[in-house]
């Protein structure tokens, strides 16, 4: 008769050793599984909630009628719709809180940091963005879309973005949106300029003729801290 598991040695004990020690050793390291007793509640809470409503819909359809199972079906799908919806909406909640910037980050940033901050501010809010290179010396825009409006943002940056007051200067840090054309029956499309800095007065007057909007300091402080650009900029209802 022919060993079906034989025992073999380890350079330092038996096999059963062995497995003893590398027990020790992933648990150490939190590297091991969970015992059968730490999921069994668990398991058993999955099995509850699978079996208790298959048996309710049975027991109405046997006892009382296929329209009792029908409604009550109908029922439980909406409230698990709504547990569903209630915890996506916590997780969003989340996730926005965890993208936020302060001004001295913002400050802080290069040109090409300041257009990734936005662009993640943007992404926090719904919209895509997607950063477009709009001529040879390498200037570039971010494009995207929310609610079937469309978005054309560029950047500059102030002398003042410490907040040292005095004449506001700007500098380009991309060229400025293209206007895309317009989608039949669609809305407008939005034009946005970003800016570390405070926009001149020339700057607002020129932005109010184009139809652009503009970020300025204050606005983009609010918007890093948490607060969403389509209710900063009042673009509407955004569904």
């Amino acid at each position: 008769m022919s060993e079906v598991w034989p025992l073999r040695r380890s350079p330092v004990g038996t096999r059963r050793a062995w497995r003893r020690r590398e027990d020790l050793r992933l648990r150490m390291a939190g590297q091991y599984g969970p015992e059968w007793w730490e999921v069994a509640p668990a398991v058993a809470v999955v099995l509850v909630s699978i079996g208790l409503p298959v048996c309710v819909l049975v027991w109405l359809w046997s006892r009382v009628g296929w329209w009792a199972a029908l409604l009550a079906a109908t029922a439980l799908g909406y409230g698990v719709r709504a547990l569903v919806l209630r915890r996506s909406q916590a997780a969003a909640r989340k996730k926005r809180a965890a993208v936020r910037f302060t001004l001295a980050d913002i400050d802080a940033a290069d040109d090409r940091r300041f257009r990734n901050i936005v662009g993640r501010l943007l992404v926090r809010d719904g919209w895509t963005a997607k950063g477009v290179r709009v001529n040879d010396a390498g200037a570039v825009h971010l494009v995207g879309e929310r609610a079937a409006r469309r978005m054309g943002c560029a950047f500059e940056r102030g002398a003042d973005d410490a907040g040292h007051g005095g004449a506001a200067v700007l500098r380009p840090v991309s060229a400025a949106p293209d206007d895309p054309p317009e989608r039949e029956g669609g809305p407008a499309p939005l034009l946005l300029i970003v800016c570390s800095g405070t926009f001149p007065r020339e700057r607002v007057v020129w932005a109010a003729r184009n139809s652009v909007r503009l970020v300025d300091r204050v606005l983009l402080q609010r918007w890093a801290a948490g607060e969403d650009l389509w209710d900063l900029l009042d673009l509407g209802h955004a569904d």
